[in-house]
């Protein structure tokens, strides 16, 4: 299946505020969509000077592909595909960018307990979510072949020649859980350094949302019922802040009546069957994307047991809207 990338604009005639109410400018909606990191990613930035806008934009996409190109597995001369092609054989030389990342993923790893493990790739290639045929449920045996391959403890990163080693042939990398954080956080960046300030950028639930939507109007998000994507389950404001949501309903396959989804425990191999969806918050959209993931594996009660510190909700295997004290104070929550 291919893919074919389009870049649309929309811009509103209608004006939305001046950011200066002694200024004669005016501000615009710009919208922006285009296939990323395997989702549709979405900008809408507030912006005066629409052509400028535009190219702001245009320079930010530019960054997330790279970041895809960099980082993929699917990608066939990524550094991830370097890597985990000489599993078991020989160390890689990546570049620094790819080594912080694969540094930031092991330190994941070890404060999050193994529960986010980015060599999950055997397993996750297994189930075939991200592959054209969209998934199917393999035999168990196969899956307990492979799990002795899920450890990130094999990862060797070397900064004195700044190599990655994968020490067991058939080991496999899948930076799915926060590649595509570090991808916004990209994009966002570039938006900032030129000087476009107030957007929202969301990738498949995982977004970075900056400044505000008009001049003392802030930008409103929600959580996706994730059994009905044309609700809300509860809706707050934020800014300069990233909010990321895990779900089962985004890449999924329905078996005999039972789901089956993207989202891999590294401990069985099979999808995290606590959790209908998670949502948390974070500085960066690269944290928030691997916080949800480990509260999508671990569930609710485990959720609220850790008293988490960051915003979160969680909804459980029933339905159940579970959400901490932190997230009940966020401003403008509505249910």
């Amino acid at each position: 299946m291919k893919y074919y990338l389009v870049l649309l604009f929309i811009f509103l005639i209608n004006p939305l505020t001046a950011q200066n109410p002694d200024s004669t400018a005016v501000d615009y909606e710009v919208k922006v969509s285009k296939f990323v990191m395997g989702t549709i990613v979405e900008t809408t930035a507030r912006a005066n000077d629409i052509t400028y806008c535009k190219e702001a934009l245009f320079h930010a996409y530019r960054e997330m592909e790279r970041i895809e190109n960099l980082l993929s597995y699917m990608k066939e001369n990524s550094e991830i595909t370097k890597i985990n092609n000489n599993a078991g054989i020989q160390p890689v030389h990546v570049s620094k960018e790819t080594m912080d990342i694969l540094h930031r993923a092991v330190g994941y790893a070890e404060k999050l307990h193994g529960f986010f493990d980015v060599t999950i790739g055997p397993v996750s290639t297994l189930w075939g979510f991200s592959s054209d045929a969209g998934g199917h449920v393999p035999a168990e045996k196969d899956i307990k072949k492979l799990l002795p391959l899920v450890n990130f403890k094999n990862l060797r990163l070397s900064d004195s020649d700044t190599t990655a080693y994968l020490q067991k042939p058939g080991m496999k990398l899948d930076l799915g859980g926060i590649a595509k954080g570090y991808a916004i956080d990209r994009g966002s960046a570039v938006l900032r350094q030129k000087g476009i300030t107030n957007f929202i950028l969301n990738a498949g639930g995982d977004m970075y949302v900056s400044g505000t939507k008009a001049a003392n109007t802030p930008w409103k998000v929600g959580v996706k019922d994730p059994r009905d994507n044309q609700k809300l389950v509860a809706r707050f404001e934020l800014k300069d802040y990233a909010v990321a949501t895990s779900g089962d309903y985004e890449r999924y396959i329905i078996v005999n009546g039972r789901r089956y989804h993207h989202i891999l425990d590294p401990r069985n191999g099979y999808p995290g069957t606590l959790s209908e969806s998670s949502t948390t918050f974070a500085a960066t959209a690269e944290e928030a994307d691997v916080l949800a993931t480990y509260l999508f594996i671990i569930g609710a009660e485990k959720a609220l047991q850790e008293k988490f510190d960051k915003p979160f909700m969680v909804i459980n295997e029933k339905g159940e809207n579970n959400y901490n004290e932190s997230f009940k104070n966020l401003s403008g929550l509505t249910f």
